[in-house]
């Protein structure tokens, strides 16, 4: 059977060229985002071969899941269900996770369905949005939005100061996630993976090739958004967390956030919301164009 290796920082300038093109519309394949959470909540571990790379998620608790995702072919296609269904064989998996729904559209869903019992993931749908709308936030649905801004910029404009997101505010960056989380009133056991994920990622900023933004307020730190590239159309926006002292702050935030994206990218993408009522609320006040929902693929028996 094939050796995998475990994924690590280092492998991002080897691995990344099978991550241009067009590539699978969802933020777990942002190659960057793959590095920053192995070893939080999983390992992780990949194998190139025959012009394409697989990757693989293993639980970290005793006798957990082991799955992989798609293979990312260079160039990028759409694999086979039959494809699928005899790499997972041969490398020793019986799952997929993350199959896009996009994937399944090329596909057809029967075709997938001989090989495979198809399920969809709730609360790991990607919403997507076109960047340039959150730039302008023009039109009567982001007149709210517009509002919670000039409040923030009345208050705060004369101390508020914008700048590009480094590696290294590391610690001031983890203080600020410690406070957002006390504010919410209780610890989250997806919150401890959180923080360790955007350590890994403040540790290794410039190398992955993560940009974003940061907030200061009277010289303190109030808020950070940072993220990665999935494809060429599309950047993920990873992390985005701020003093909620501050009315208006987030608005403020989201928007700069989106400013700071590469302007050859002309969507972003929000990640999911964790089958979470509030933050599904929270994406949908933004509008997405299009939400990418997210398929497990089991072999059959």
């Amino acid at each position: 059977m094939p050796n995998f290796h475990k994924l690590t920082p280092g492998d991002y300038g080897r691995l990344k060229a099978y991550f241009t093109g067009r590539g699978y519309p969802l933020c777990p394949y942002s190659l960057a985002s793959m590095i920053i959470w192995a070893g939080c909540i999983y390992d992780a571990f990949f194998l190139e071969e025959d012009g394409r790379v697989w990757f693989a998620e293993h639980e970290q608790e005793k006798g957990g899941r082991r799955r992989l995702l798609l293979p990312v072919c260079r160039p990028f296609r759409m694999p086979s269900p039959a494809e699928l269904a005899d790499g997972a064989a041969r490398l020793g998996y019986r799952e997929f996770r993350y199959a896009p729904q996009d994937w399944l559209d090329v596909v057809g869903r029967g075709e997938a369905e001989k090989l495979f019992v198809v399920r969809e993931e709730d609360g790991f749908h990607d919403y997507i949005y076109e960047r340039e709308a959150l730039v302008s936030l023009g039109g009567r649905r982001y007149a709210k939005k517009r509002n919670l801004i000039a409040q923030f910029e009345k208050a705060y404009g004369a101390t508020a100061a914008v700048g590009a997101m480094k590696g290294a505010c590391l610690k001031s960056c983890l203080d600020l996630f410690d406070h957002w989380e006390r504010s919410r009133g209780a610890a989250m056991d997806i919150s401890k993976c959180e923080r360790k994920a955007i350590a890994n990622a403040l540790a290794n900023f410039k190398e992955l090739e993560m940009s974003g933004v940061a907030v200061e307020i009277g010289g303190r730190l109030a808020g950070f958004a940072f993220g990665s590239r999935v494809n060429d159309d599309i950047w993920a926006l990873n992390f985005e967390k701020a003093d909620i002292a501050y009315k208006g702050l987030y608005q403020f935030l989201d928007r700069e956030a989106a400013r700071a994206v590469p302007a050859s990218y002309p969507f972003l993408d929000k990640e999911n919301d964790l089958g979470l009522a509030g933050l599904k609320k929270a994406k949908e006040s933004y509008f997405p164009c299009r939400t990418v929902k997210s398929y497990t693929l089991e072999l059959k028996d």
